[in-house]
């Protein structure tokens, strides 16, 4: 196969090498499997920002011990749970709103620069689409796609909750509706230092 020269950043490229002779790779080699990765990327309707979504994506997923399953298997367990002992249940969804508001915390320290890594990662969420609106003192949130149940929506709120929270928010109501819809008024909680702004 002949070989070509293709033109990259040398800051890019010198990284790139480093890492290649860490892992035991060579530069030939470590650009055909990035290359190859993109064309595939862009082939399955990806586009040039898919590659570094998913690299942050995999961060996450890596940090936070995810483990893949399907939203069946996820929908059915939470109702089980919830029919059960919904105050456990909920406890458990509470709790895992802390350990995901906690990591977020260490990414991103404002709601602003969360919904930024929101917007990177997003089409490898089951999360449709967050909507945030100032309404006079309050803030409104909407978010699309997080269940279908009413138990697996509820148990998502709580989670949103806790991860609102953390971020300084004081929630007002929360609704969360059968299909995956969560409708949350909030206030921010606001510390001295930033009323002096």
């Amino acid at each position: 196969m002949p070989r070509v020269n293709i033109a990259a950043d040398s800051d890019i490229l010198d990284e790139l090498e480093q890492e290649a002779k860490k892992k035991g790779y060579t530069l030939y080699a470590i650009t055909n499997l990035a290359l190859k990765a993109v064309a595939e990327i862009l082939k399955e309707g990806g586009d040039s920002e898919t590659l570094i979504s998913l690299v942050e994506y995999y961060r996450i997923i890596r940090d936070l011990e995810i483990v893949p399953v399907t939203v069946w298997y996820l929908e059915n367990l939470i109702k089980m749970a919830y029919d059960s002992d919904q105050k456990k249940a909920i406890e458990i969804c509470e709790t895992t709103g802390m350990q995901v508001a906690s990591y977020l915390k260490t990414k991103a320290s404002t709601i602003s620069e969360l919904l930024d890594i929101y917007d990177k990662i997003k089409e490898m969420l089951p999360i449709k689409d967050i909507s945030v609106k100032q309404n006079g003192d309050t803030i409104d949130f909407r978010i699309t796609g997080t269940g279908f149940g009413l138990e697996s929506t509820t148990c998502a709120a709580h989670i949103l909750k806790k991860i609102l929270e953390e971020y300084g928010f004081n929630i007002l109501s929360m609704t969360p509706s059968p299909g995956g819809i969560i409708l949350v008024k909030a206030k921010a909680n606001l510390t001295v230092e930033d009323r002096q702004k």
